[in-house]
């Protein structure tokens, strides 16, 4: 590799000792360059967040986020970063563990430094051991017996789905992969759970073309907005043999440093080929069985939502309140909801699952239903409410979903309020005076549903007349226009002081006006609810 940049390594281990180790072994190889060290997860998120580098090497067993928790988080976010989890020999179980959680790899603690520097490189020189590709020629061989097996296989859902698996991480190794049956049925992608999911109007927008595409990084995409950092993206769409439809598409992910997209391409159409005859019937039959289960299923979540969702803001003396929810489809998940918890207390909670879709609206149900539970449970301690609310998520569910959600108890009479801020969006504080600054209630904790071992700190405000308090989710301040440029956190305080000393409902209405006209005909990515809170007297 010393033909190109080298590879970026971060090192992430509680003992000094272990640390000063790794970071000797990776400053050892050139083609390794050391960025950072860090000594437990939630600097290793930082250190992510900060400067992207290609390789994390992760310990497990650390204290206040361990390694698991920080490499769901790691993969969740940056899918392009590699974090290879450091574990004990004899600790087998800590494997499984690690590879469910999303890393790449899993390297003994005492491996030698070649094996560990051998190890990194694999990834990037496309020779991980899953794959075993031996370069083009060998590939071809492998879509030679996939196709042979498709040919002698019957023409059912399940067969494809297990030929797919079968023989595809093997085709396309150091990828992650898509194939979607049109219009939104999932056929197969890999790694399950996939780190970064292609968005919904790149399948939209494939579902119409004929011409298969590449975005690189900084290229505007055709559905709105620009191809990030990390890895390039391949669209490519599988037309029927008879009625000029796309009945399917395909999308792939790879590393920039090694993706070949001539070759990728090449593998790519030869899939097609063999794929087109083949799920032309599947789509034909499925199609109007897919529209009538999705639509009972969608009015069926949106019912339950309907019954657990508040329809707006409460009435509470001395305060102006004002809520909303809009979501991105026909379902959402993100929430809101106030609760009375006695003694003219109320609990306030905003939050965000970090998905889309119906799987998305089935744990936004889950998480308010236990919120509503444990508010009433734990009337003056959020946090101890926090803590429950994440042992029970973490106890009921075997998904990969989180939840980050602010949540805050609201004394209105002597205009104080307890808050915990799990990984949520900080709200904005306005204060009634113009010489103070806008205060942002930080974060007090990671987002729930990550960590049996996650606790959260507890923080109190107090409002004077006039303060107000704006809570929103990420679909604020993350809408995109077509250029690709966020709404951003300075828009929505813009747009909040411009309409300073009006009732609270006008304001949101504003925010809602100004993120739609910002956006333009792009359609709305992400769901939105929207909270503005504020002391009148």
């Amino acid at each position: 590799m010393t033909d190109r940049e080298p590879i970026r390594v971060v090192v992430v281990d509680d003992q000094a000792s272990v640390r000063r180790q790794l970071v000797a072994s990776v400053m050892a190889y050139q083609d390794l360059r050391l960025v950072g060290e860090a000594k437990d997860g939630e600097e290793a998120i930082e250190l992510c967040e900060l400067i992207q580098p290609d390789v994390v090497l992760m310990d497990l067993d650390m204290p206040r986020l361990d390694g698991y928790a920080a490499t769901r988080i790691i993969r969740q976010r940056w899918s392009h970063i590699h974090v290879f989890a450091l574990i004990d020999a004899e600790k087998e179980e800590m494997a499984q563990r690690a590879l469910e959680a999303g890393a790449t790899a899993c390297l003994v603690k005492d491996i030698s430094p070649a094996e560990l520097v051998e190890s990194i490189l694999r990834v990037y020189e496309r020779r991980q051991e899953v794959a075993q590709i031996g370069g083009t020629e060998h590939a071809q061989e492998l879509l030679d017996q996939f196709q042979g097996e498709v040919l002698t296989s019957g023409k059912n859902m399940e067969r494809l789905r297990a030929l797919l698996a079968a023989h595809l991480p093997r085709i396309f190794p150091n990828c992650y992969i898509q194939v979607r049956l049109f219009p939104d049925q999932d056929l197969f992608s890999y790694p399950t759970p996939l780190p970064k999911s292609i968005p919904e109007p790149a399948w939209r927008w494939l579902g119409a073309t004929y011409e298969a595409a590449i975005f690189t990084v900084g290229e505007a995409y055709p559905w709105g907005g620009r191809h990030s950092p990390g890895s390039d993206l391949i669209l490519v769409p599988v037309p029927g043999t008879h009625r000029g439809q796309v009945i399917a598409g395909i999308g792939i992910t790879c590393r920039n440093e090694t993706s070949d997209h001539d070759e990728i391409l090449d593998k790519v159409n030869r899939l097609v080929e063999v794929l087109s005859p083949w799920i032309e019937p599947l789509h034909e039959h499925s199609h109007e069985e897919m529209e009538s289960r999705a639509t009972q299923e969608l009015e069926m979540a949106w019912r339950i939502q309907s019954g657990i969702l508040p329809a707006g803001a409460p009435s509470i003396q001395g305060w102006n309140v004002a809520a909303r929810l809009v979501p991105a489809r026909e379902t959402s998940g993100d929430f809101f909801d106030f609760i009375p918890v006695g003694n003219d207390k109320w609990a306030i909670v905003i939050a965000d699952v970090t998905d889309k879709g119906l799987g998305a609206a089935v744990f936004m149900a889950l998480c308010s239903t236990l919120i509503r539970t444990y508010a009433a449970r734990y009337p003056t301690l959020p946090a101890i409410a926090m803590g429950a609310v994440n042992e029970r998520i973490l106890t009921d569910t075997r998904g990969s979903l989180f939840v980050t959600a602010f949540y805050a108890i609201l004394e209105p009479e002597l205009g104080r309020m307890r808050y915990v801020n799990a990984g949520h969006n900080p709200p904005f504080l306005l204060s009634s005076l113009k010489s103070k600054r806008v205060d942002r209630l930080s974060r007090t904790g990671i987002p729930l549903g990550i960590s049996q071992d996650a606790a959260w700190g507890q923080k109190i405000v107090k409002f004077s007349p006039g303060d107000m308090l704006v809570l929103f989710t990420d679909g604020v301040t993350e809408a995109q226009n077509r250029q690709g440029t966020f709404f951003g956190d300075q828009r929505l305080l813009d747009v909040i002081r411009a309409n300073a000393g009006q009732p609270a409902a006008h304001i949101l209405q504003a925010v809602l006006d100004s993120v739609q006209g910002f956006i333009g005909g792009t359609p709305q990515e992400d769901d939105i609810a929207l909270i503005i809170l504020s002391r009148q007297r």
